[in-house]
């Protein structure tokens, strides 16, 4: 049995930080209980270890925290660097599912091979799990990762970033001889730079592709080049506007979304989980925690053999009825149609609409429950009679000009990991990224900091006496 008691700052919707005193009880066979000032917050099942945390970066999710939809007060932080009681490093995929805790289970998304979908899933230092800003975390078992000895602290704080960057990368996939933008390199944005120069780096010679990195402070350029871009843009542009195939948004702001729009050819992916409305559209930031994409409906016999939610008016065509699971009706009834789903995910694979709040309610068709209609990395297709709006650039681009939207969430630490031990220049990440460490007591002054235009990465730092 366990039992560990801690101070640490609680986080409040109000953006503030509240000193709190936590007490974790159990063990990874029975569970643990988790109390703050003595009264019980949360009451976890098995599957959890108790670890020593490092090194905690901050994030623009963390400084966007108090927009996001999980409740308050919470010890957030979730890039973690945190020690076992072997006295190994480790780092923590963050999404604490019944694979993650590796405990017996009849979850669809876990058998799928999507876990960090699982409905059931708390998340360290975003939902309910208290994260990294303390000294102490409750780590799903199976999601502690030993850090290689090659890789040293300041990289390997920066692996569930770089993950998210590796993810980003293989989702949008470039094509040789594409020019792939990053919009508003700095903090993930660096990271998305140096991903896409290593992957670069090791396709094949006819099948590389140029990075480029857009950001607002032109003292980044050298930055963005010992990363790997080919070439760097001050915005706003002193000359004529550039295009992209693809730009993928890690701005951490709903403005940075119409810029991407504006500079893509093929593609927008989208990394920003700010909580506000964009684009037309109040559900964006679940759409990238759903890992969703927007695109035009194009042949509707794609879709043959798979769950269709048509939400669209014109009905949709007979031989796609006669070849899919379609169901005509309102999101919420379709949603709890695909619920029932005795095999398969228990969602539908694709929705479309033609109208805007149409793309939100087929991303959360309930007002009082987080259930999408759309299965994670399922998409939201455009019907031909959608009429977008003016104030919406996005879907205007998507019905003109064909323009996709896509977007990622967590990556593989795996993949991470291995391509920080293949890569040598790669380990030196922290070194370049990281401009300011802070002691875990001056939180609230970390984050102040990391606000500001001349902190690229800081990083929360515990001795180890915390706690």
């Amino acid at each position: 049995m366990v039992h560990r008691e801690f101070d640490a700052y609680d986080y409040r919707s109000d953006g503030s930080f509240v000193p709190a005193h936590y007490a974790f009880d159990g063990d990874g066979g029975r569970g643990f209980t988790v109390r703050r000032d003595g009264r019980v917050v949360l009451e976890l099942g098995p599957g959890y270890r108790l670890l020593r945390v490092r090194e905690c970066g901050i994030c623009s999710t963390d400084l966007a925290r108090h927009h996001l939809p999980f409740p308050l007060p919470q010890v957030i932080g979730h890039e973690v660097l945190a020690v076992g009681d072997d006295g190994r490093r480790y780092v923590v995929e963050i999404n604490a599912s019944h694979a993650a805790r590796g405990v017996a289970h009849d979850c669809a998304f876990c058998r799928a091979g999507l876990p960090t979908h699982c409905p059931e899933r708390v998340t360290l230092g975003i939902h309910d799990l208290p994260g990294g800003f303390g000294p102490w975390i409750l780590a799903p078992i199976a999601a502690c990762l030993p850090v290689p000895d090659a890789v040293p602290d300041a990289a390997a704080v920066l692996v569930e970033p770089l993950a998210a960057a590796l993810h980003a990368v293989r989702t949008v996939a470039p094509r040789a001889g594409e020019r792939i933008a990053v919009l508003g390199a700095r903090r993930l944005g660096m990271l998305v730079v140096a991903a896409l120069a290593a992957v670069r780096d090791r396709s094949a010679p006819g099948q590389r592709f140029h990075v480029a990195a857009i950001v607002r402070d032109g003292r980044l350029d050298a930055l963005a080049k010992a990363l790997g871009a080919d070439e760097v843009h001050v915005a706003p542009f002193a000359g004529p506007t550039p295009a992209f195939d693809v730009v993928i948004d890690t701005t951490g702001a709903p403005s940075g979304l119409d810029e991407a729009v504006r500079l893509a050819r093929r593609e927008v992916h989208l990394k920003s989980t700010h909580g506000q409305p964009a684009g037309g559209l109040l559900h964006l930031t679940e759409l990238v925690v759903d890992e969703l994409a927007i695109a035009p409906l194009g042949d509707p016999m794609a879709w043959r053999g798979r769950r269709v939610a048509w939400l669209a008016a014109a009905p949709p065509p007979p031989p796609l009825v006669a070849a899919a699971e379609v169901v005509g009706a309102d999101a919420g009834t379709a949603a709890a149609h695909f619920a029932r789903a005795r095999t398969g995910l228990p969602r539908a694979d694709v929705a479309v609409v033609d109208s805007c709040a149409q793309i939100d309610a087929a991303i959360r068709p309930f007002a009082d429950r987080h259930d999408p209609l759309v299965a994670p990395r399922g998409r939201i297709l455009l019907h031909p009679r959608f009429a977008a709006p003016a104030c919406s650039p996005l879907l205007q681009a998507v019905v003109g000009r064909g323009l996709r939207l896509t977007s990622s969430r967590c990556g593989d630490f795996h993949d991470a990991l291995q391509l920080l031990v293949a890569e040598p220049a790669l380990r030196g990440v922290g070194d370049h990224l990281v401009s300011h460490r802070f002691p875990a007591a001056s939180l609230p002054h970390a984050f102040a900091a990391a606000g500001r235009r001349d902190c690229i990465k800081a990083v929360v730092v515990h001795g180890d006496a915390d706690g």
